[in-house]
């Protein structure tokens, strides 16, 4: 997850100086119909090992994929890359929230004090300047909002159906389904890849490899044995190499809310994971080890 994590926290920059040449659309659609012809060679010979449990897990969490990767899309568009990684991390932190009822692992205090903490650093981030109506959300921060609570339905689809399931064939059904659901709604979107730049073609690279193939099959290998209040708490890595990201290669600044939002966010992640090392079952009953 760490790993994976650091791959994902590079999409942020490379998203967003994306965003200038592909609608958001046809770079979501873009990307994960090639991953998906590349995963389906890949598990050509595993095909045998599909299951109907993986299936209905690989089109779930595909479904969950297109809404979420669709709406941080979009709302890169409106806000910066940084503040896209923090949100999105404060988001899927709702994944402990969505496993309680859907896969019986209650979130402990702890978690709960976890993500209070990180609620409140997300506000900091992403409220807006006053105006007629007081304080805010920006519409670039509400889509990203809004993309990282369907993540976090992602993260417990795949909490309940990796463990049993052989991780290619998963990862290929899910970005199957990513390409099967967004096709209806991609017409012309061979057209914005028309005349794309050397380094325009080299960002959608890094998305497909990186971000749409290995970052993924790396997250089901980690859910094949932790629970998806970790993973979630794990995520929280992402934001923190996305800002790195930013402040290098994306040539971004952060004012002082951001990065008292930023520090609350982290306060939240170290509180839940260090209780979370002294006691690995904090979380619910994880799944069986290998």
């Amino acid at each position: 997850m760490v790993l994976a994590t650091l791959l994902w926290g590079a999409t942020f920059v490379v998203i967003r100086d994306s965003l200038h040449a592909i609608r958001p659309l046809a770079l979501v659609f873009g990307r994960f119909a090639a991953a998906s012809v590349v995963l389906v060679v890949l598990a050509a010979p595993r095909w045998r090992r599909l299951t109907r449990s993986t299936l209905l897990g690989g089109v779930l969490a595909g479904v969950c994929f297109a809404g979420g990767y669709l709406s941080q899309a979009i709302g890169l568009t409106l806000t910066s890359a940084g503040s896209s990684a923090f949100l999105t991390s404060a988001g899927t932190l709702f994944a402990a929230f969505y496993a309680w009822p859907l896969l019986g692992q209650r979130p402990s205090g702890v978690l709960l004090q976890g993500v209070l903490l990180a609620l409140a650093g997300s506000a900091l981030l992403s409220l807006g300047t006053l105006g007629p109506g007081g304080l805010r959300l920006g519409a670039g921060e509400l889509w990203t909002l809004c993309g990282a609570a369907i993540f976090g339905l992602q993260i417990v689809a795949l909490a309940r159906f990796a463990p049993g399931a052989d991780g290619l064939v998963l990862g290929a059904v899910q970005a199957l389904t990513v390409t099967v659901v967004l096709l209806p709604f991609a017409g012309g979107a061979a057209a914005s890849f028309a005349g794309l730049a050397a380094a325009d073609w080299g960002r959608f690279a890094y998305l497909v490899v990186a971000g749409s193939i290995v970052a993924p099959l790396l997250q089901i290998s980690a859910q094949r044995l932790l629970t998806a209040g970790r993973v979630a708490l794990l995520f929280a890595l992402e934001p923190v190499f996305a800002v790195v990201f930013a402040l290098t290669l994306g040539s971004e600044s952060f004012s002082t809310r951001w990065w008292l939002g930023a520090a609350l966010i982290l306060a939240g992640v170290v509180r839940v994971e260090w209780d979370a090392a002294r006691e690995p079952a904090w979380a619910g009953t994880p799944p069986a080890r290998a």
